[in-house]
């Protein structure tokens, strides 16, 4: 499975995703930008945000791989974990994180 990098336009679509969840959701997000393992902070933006917002990241998740929502529900269950590891494993998904939480803040 390859997952396209990570564009301008998916800046926007997080901002989105963070607009519809509540507070103490986006703070749990930004307080695990501090741990110093990639995958913790991958893994805990996925499911604080899957828990708010299953259609959003799920759509998001799908755009990322290239497929339609419809082709990513006949993928292995394991699909949404395995793409957010690759994007945490990249090492520029906590730097947009980061850009991100400068964004919310200034607007």
């Amino acid at each position: 499975m390859e997952i396209r990098e990570l564009r301008a336009r998916d800046t926007k679509t997080l901002a989105k995703l963070l607009g519809k969840l509540k507070s103490s959701s986006i703070a749990d997000i930004f307080q695990s930008l501090d741990k110093k393992e990639p995958m913790q902070v991958g893994l805990s933006l996925f499911h604080i945000v899957a828990a708010d917002l299953t259609d959003d990241i799920y759509s998001w998740l799908a755009d990322l791989i290239g497929k339609t929502v419809e082709e990513l529900d006949d993928m292995p269950v394991s699909t949404p974990v395995d793409i957010v590891k690759e994007l945490v494993n990249r090492g520029d998904f906590k730097d947009f994180l980061a850009l991100q939480q400068v964004t919310d803040t200034t607007t």
